[in-house]
């Protein structure tokens, strides 16, 4: 697209598919999801967490306003979110705009790109260890039953964190 008229109309686009799709999740019952919903392939063959396990239930606790209760399903998607945004709205900014975008005060490095993997990785590691302050990091079962706690709970013999 060449067109600063056929970029608007991609960005229009985007946004109207981007609203329908978080007034659906913020319409939807969590604690039941429909079909929908993502689930994490990862969790569901090893009963471990992922570093994005949780990130629905954080936008769906962040559309409802409830930031803390975002911080309870992924703390790190909501620290890391800020940041997502203003890296796509400059990014959004320079492909509509190309010459009026300036240079950032500072210059990515390769090696901060590493300490980013990094810093996710030791995040995925960190949130399941069953042991305090790591175990605040996995997230919430939305629900209080026994059905909705994490199999890797229930195999080590942790109650759901309702009942904690």
């Amino acid at each position: 697209m060449r067109s600063a008229g056929g970029k608007w109309a991609a960005t229009v686009s985007a946004l109207f598919v981007g609203l329908v799709l978080a007034l659906y999740l913020r319409s939807v019952d969590i604690s039941s999801p429909p079909r929908f919903l993502p689930r994490c392939g990862f969790h569901v063959v090893t009963g471990l967490h992922c570093p994005g396990c949780g990130n629905t239930r954080a936008s769906h606790a962040l559309l409802h306003g409830d930031v803390a209760g975002a911080m309870r399903q992924n703390a790190l998607f909501v620290v890391a979110l800020p940041f997502l945004l203003f890296w796509a709205g400059r990014s959004w900014f320079g492909w509509v705009y190309p010459q009026r975008i300036g240079a950032l005060p500072f210059r990515w490095r390769y090696s901060y790109s590493l300490a980013l993997i990094g810093l996710v990785l030791v995040f995925g590691v960190a949130r399941n260890l069953p042991y305090a302050p790591f175990d605040r990091l996995a997230p919430v079962p939305v629900t209080g039953s026994r059905a909705s706690a994490a199999p890797a709970e229930l195999l080590r013999g942790v109650p759901p964190r309702a009942e904690r």
